[in-house]
Parts: structure tokens; sequence; C-alpha cells
């Protein structure tokens, strides 16, 4: 209840009780009528709320934006490397096995393999895991042909292909188990015989390596016709 004083004549305070009180829930003031208290809110109020609201700042945007966009990045350099197209599923002595065959650097050379004066076949698949990779040095028929596949021009050993044929699922034929456990090997690149350890044998091009274990026969062979190849 509040008193509303009106002066209706000089010397005469009529004190007059309104029924009704209608008060601003903000500031407490009082209004005659609803329609006043809301014109009263629309002015008063609202203004001081939008002049106090916090103003984000360009810098401040920009950096939100630059962090929104460097986790896109992530995200999406995350999900690429997850592929399987693009991620390696395996690597041995650093070759590495990948969903297709990389034609950057392509080159081929031919391995013979002569144990105890007899030809042993090279298997065909060595380094290719089917449905899932094949690695940067394999074989794809037992011709003896090495296909050197890699997305970049690099160094590759005897020995790296050696390692990768012993660890390909699926060839029962092993290296150490068709030489006698690869010892007493005997190298020739191109029909002459090369000194040293034939794991560290560079692949080159064309080039037509013959390892003998046992004894060595009268001639070796010293081409290959690699074709088109």
């Amino acid at each position: 209840m509040v008193c509303i004083q009106r002066n209706l004549y000089p010397d005469l305070m009529v004190l007059v009780l309104a029924d009704t009180e209608i008060k601003c829930d903000i500031c407490g003031s009082i209004f005659e009528n609803t329609d006043k208290l809301h014109q009263h809110k629309k002015e008063s109020h609202q203004a001081k709320f939008s002049k106090e609201r916090p103003q984000v700042s360009k810098s401040s945007r920009y950096k939100a934006t630059a962090i929104a966009a460097v986790i896109a990045v992530a995200i999406i350099m995350v999900v690429y490397f997850s592929d399987d197209t693009s991620n390696p599923t395996g690597t041995v002595q650093g070759v590495l096995c990948q969903p297709v065959e990389a034609t950057d650097f392509h080159i081929h050379a031919h391995l013979d393999l002569i144990v105890d004066s007899k030809s042993v076949t090279i298997p065909a698949g060595v380094g290719i895991k089917p449905n899932e990779c094949l690695y940067w040095v394999h074989t794809h028929d037992t011709s003896g042909v090495i296909h050197i596949e890699s997305p970049k021009q690099d160094t590759f050993t005897l020995g790296q292909f050696i390692e990768v044929w012993d660890n390909t699922p699926g060839i029962s034929s092993k290296f150490e188990d068709l030489t006698h456990g690869g010892n007493n090997i005997k190298v020739f690149v191109n029909g002459t015989e090369v000194p040293g350890n034939y794991f560290n044998l560079k692949l080159s091009a064309h080039d037509e390596i013959v390892l003998v274990s046992g004894d060595v026969p009268q001639s070796v062979p010293s081409s290959y016709e690699f074709g088109r190849l």
C-alpha cells in the first residue's frame, strides 16, 4: 500500500490511497500502470544493459578464429595419416610397406641364387601382403626380378631385400633355409665377383646379381634381359 500526495488546494493536503502498487523489480521505482513500467524498463534499464555488455575485441575474434583453424588442420592431419591409403603398415630394415606402389623412384635388378651348383627359384610375392600393402622392394613373380619402388630416390641394399623376404607372411622358403643359414656366400655383379658382405650390396638399375652358396660353378650369369622394365 502506498500513499500518493496531491495538492488539491494550497492549504490542504489530501492523501489518496492507491489500490495497487506497481513497482520496478530492478530499481524499485513505482508507477501508476504497467504501460509506464514497461516504458521505464525499455528506456532506462535496457540501455544500461547494452552499455555494460562486454564487447569482444577484433583481436580476440581473430585469435579465436586462428585457434579454431589450427584445431581443424590438426584433425584433418590425424584423419589423413590414419587413412589406410597413406599410412605405412609396417617397416623392415627401413623399408616401408604401403597400400599402393610408389613410382617416384622405380628401378629393377635381377637376382640369381645358386645353391650347391643348382639354381634356386626366387619366390613370387616377396614383400607383398595381399590386400594390405607392398614393401618398397618386392617381387611379383618367380623370374628373380627385384622391383625397387619408392616415393623418393634412395639407396636400397640386397640385405634389405633379404630381410623383407624372410619377413613376408605366407612364404615358406626363407632365404636362410635355402642357403644353409646364409653363410659362406659369394656374390657376383654383372659377372664379376664382389668382395665384402653381400648384405651391403647396393641394388642398382639393371644389375645382374648372383649369390652362390657352396661350390661356385664354372660360369655365372653376367646379364639379364629386362625387356621394357
